[in-house]
C-alpha cells in the first residue's frame, strides 16, 4: 500500500501535468520538453530532488492561477474534479500563502480575495466542515450581509 506522501506526490504530479498542458502550452512543447517529462527524468536521475522540483512547479501554477478569471477557475476546477484530479481550488487552499493569510486573518480585504475564497467554497472536494463555515462567515462578512 502506497504512502500518504508517495500518494500525495502522485496527486500532485498529475495536478501539475495538466495544468502546465493547459496554461504553460506544454502541450505545444516536444514530448521531451515537457514539464512532466522533465519531472520525472528528475525522478529517475535525482530521485530526493524530484519531491523539491514538483513543490516549485505546484508553487509556480498556484501563483500563475491567480490571473486567472474565477469563472475560469470554477470551469477547471469542474473539469479536473470530473477528471479524478485534485482541483485547482483544492491545490491552492493546500499551497497557496494568500489563502493560508486569509484564513489567519479571518476575514477578506479585497476582491480578488474574496473571489479566491469563493472559488475554494465551490470546490466540491473541500472536506472540512469547520473550514466551510468559516469561510462562508468571511465571505457574509464581506458582502455585508
Amino acid at each position: 500500500m502506497a504512502s500518504k506522501r508517495s500518494r500525495e506526490y502522485l496527486e500532485l504530479k498529475e495536478f501539475f501535468s495538466f495544468f502546465a498542458d493547459r496554461y504553460f502550452g506544454a502541450q505545444n512543447l516536444p514530448p521531451e520538453q515537457r514539464p512532466s517529462a522533465v519531472l520525472e527524468r528528475l525522478e529517475t536521475e535525482h530521485p530526493k530532488k524530484a519531491a523539491s522540483g514538483l513543490r516549485m512547479g505546484i508553487n509556480d501554477c498556484v501563483e500563475m492561477s491567480f490571473e486567472l478569471d474565477p469563472k475560469e477557475v470554477a470551469k477547471t476546477d469542474e473539469l479536473l474534479h470530473g477528471l479524478g484530479i485534485l482541483t485547482l481550488s483544492e491545490v491552492r487552499r493546500r499551497f497557496s500563502k494568500k489563502y493560508a493569510a486569509i484564513v489567519k486573518r479571518g476575514r477578506i480585504r479585497s476582491d480578488a480575495e474574496f473571489y479566491l475564497i469563493r472559488n475554494v467554497l465551490g470546490d466540491p472536494t473541500i472536506e472540512s466542515p469547520g473550514e466551510r463555515e468559516a469561510l462562508e462567515k468571511m465571505v457574509d462578512d464581506y458582502e455585508g450581509v
